[in-house]
């Protein structure tokens, strides 16, 4: 317990870097929807995450819906905390600056298993949705956690 306790900021503040996590996925979620039309690749977070619910009736479908945008919101949460609890005091430069080095540098981590998600989600399989593991998905995404991230920057501030 007391190694940990030297990887915990002292001045984590969780409430507020969970209003910010909530806030910087909201301006995702607006490029999400924007951008598909802009760089012409319709890949959507919320449908990735709804494709992997089981559902077989529409009510299970309508409720899937709901709760992949609970999760989407919950995922962008949970990167604020690990951001302010842990990350954010390693990186250099000004709060907008390190915001936008962990948003990139999380997705450029998380992307080294785009081939597994074009391999086994169901909607990518069967063509509903657009391959991951492409240089467009993968700028499309650089775009919306530079946004996440600088959002995220901007408004989580600790003691």
């Amino acid at each position: 317990m007391h190694r940990l306790r030297h990887l915990i900021s002292p001045g984590w503040r969780p409430g507020s870097a969970a209003l910010a996590g909530l806030l910087a996925t909201l301006a995702y979620s607006v490029a999400m929807e924007w951008d598909k039309y802009l760089i012409g690749n319709y890949f959507h977070d919320v449908r990735f995450i709804e494709g992997m619910l089981p559902t077989q009736s529409e009510e299970e479908e309508r409720r899937g819906w709901l709760l992949a945008w609970l999760i989407h919101l919950f995922n962008g949460v949970a990167l604020a905390e690990v951001y302010a609890a842990t990350v954010k005091r390693w990186l250099p430069g000004p709060d907008w600056l390190k915001g936008i080095l962990f948003g990139e540098a999380f997705i450029a981590g998380a992307w080294t298993l785009t081939p597994l998600a074009d391999k086994y989600h169901p909607l990518i399989k069967k063509g509903a949705m657009p391959k991951l593991a492409t240089w467009k998905s993968f700028l499309q995404n650089l775009l919306r956690h530079l946004i996440f991230g600088l959002a995220l920057g901007l408004l989580y501030r600790e003691k």
